[in-house]
Order: C-alpha cells, then sequence, then structure tokens
C-alpha cells in the first residue's frame, strides 16, 4: 500500500506533471484543484512557481505572459465551476458521509475564512491550500452574490497566478543555478504555503475566528 501511495504522489509531483504532460494537464491540474471538490490535494503553488522556472524552455515553450494567461482563464473557470456545484449539490454534499475526497469540516473551515473577510477571501484565500478548492464551493451554498463573486474571482486569479508564475520567473532569470535545485525549492515552498493553512485549521478548532 505504501508503494503504491508513493508512486500516486510521485506522479503528482509538479516536476513530474510538467515534465510528463505539459502545458494541457498543467491547465487541467489547475482547473481540478480550483474547480472540483476532491482536487484539494493538488500542488498549485508549487505546481505555479515551477512553471514559472520553466517557462521557456523545451518542457514549457510558451510566452510568460500567455502563460500567466492560460492559468490565470483556467483558475478562474474552475472557481465558476465550483461555485455552481455548490450552489446546486452543495447540501446533498454536506448530508453526506466523510470520505478520503471530502470532508465537511473543510467546507466549514472555508465557510469560517469567507466569514472575516467576506469577498477579500476570494483572493486571500487563493493562497491557502483546501480553503482554495473549497471556498468557491461555500459561496454557491451559501447563494453569495454572483456578480460580486465573478469581479473578485478574476482579481483573485489574476493575482494569484502572477504573483507565483512571475516569481518562479523571475528568480530562474536572476539566479539560472537554482534550476538543478528544483526538488529543494518545492518542498520550501510546500513548507511556506502550507503554514497559512495549519494556522487557519488551529483557528478553526478553537473556534470562531477572531
Amino acid at each position: 500500500m505504501y508503494e503504491i501511495i508513493q508512486s500516486i504522489l510521485e506522479h503528482l509531483s509538479p516536476a513530474m506533471i510538467i515534465n510528463r504532460g505539459g502545458l494541457i494537464v498543467l491547465l487541467a491540474i489547475v482547473f481540478t484543484e480550483n474547480g472540483v471538490f476532491f482536487g484539494f490535494f493538488l500542488p498549485g503553488d508549487s505546481l505555479l512557481f515551477l512553471a514559472g522556472m520553466l517557462c521557456g524552455l523545451p518542457i514549457l515553450d510558451v510566452s510568460i505572459y500567455l502563460l500567466v494567461v492560460y492559468i490565470a482563464i483556467s483558475a478562474f473557470i474552475g472557481y465558476i465551476v465550483s461555485y455552481y456545484i455548490g450552489l446546486k449539490l452543495g447540501t446533498w454534499l454536506l448530508s453526506r458521509p466523510d470520505s478520503l475526497f471530502f470532508k465537511s469540516s473543510y467546507l466549514n473551515m472555508a465557510s469560517s475564512y469567507f466569514d472575516k473577510r467576506q469577498h477579500g477571501a476570494i483572493i486571500i484565500g487563493r493562497f491557502i491550500p483546501v480553503i482554495r478548492t473549497f471556498l468557491p464551493l461555500c459561496l454557491g451554498l451559501i447563494k453569495s452574490d454572483f456578480k460580486n463573486f465573478l469581479i473578485y474571482n478574476l482579481i483573485g486569479a489574476l493575482f494569484w497566478t502572477s504573483s507565483l508564475v512571475l516569481a518562479g520567473y523571475w528568480l530562474k532569470m536572476i539566479f539560472p543555478d537554482l534550476i538543478h535545485y528544483l526538488e529543494w525549492i518545492i518542498l520550501t515552498l510546500i513548507a511556506i504555503t502550507s503554514f497559512p493553512l495549519i494556522r487557519q485549521y488551529l483557528k478553526f478548532k478553537r473556534g470562531p475566528i477572531s
């Protein structure tokens, strides 16, 4: 069983995703993590950062500006799909027992995050794993104003995508030798982006967010 899990994780590593699938698979992963609740475990932040580092190389031979636009569109559409899933199926999902791919606590945590920050959470929450995936589902469930959701969704998609992709791109331009240390860069980024999730989870477990 351990070997199977290890194999799955290896194939879902950001480097493997881009190496094997290129731009199409990259966009599909971004869409799935943003648009479908069972994609919460996918490596969104590190994938975007790595895409920026590999942009312009044969493995990802596309303009950096087009790359940002493509990924932002995938993230934007993904949130719309997730919103409608929450709108149409949210109540049914909450009535289901917890499983490996859906836990009501994730949805409740996203709801608490939105209660504190309102529509600004759609922008900031994009940088927090799990919150990023379940927040639009939650907004659909509570029937949040769709026009406001679209505006903040667009801003959040552009900000999340451009900041991470361009950070990876410019870091590679300034320090080209870093391309040889991708594993360490990815691990560092995962640790950094996991901290807000852990902090949010602990606040959620303690009670109402202050």
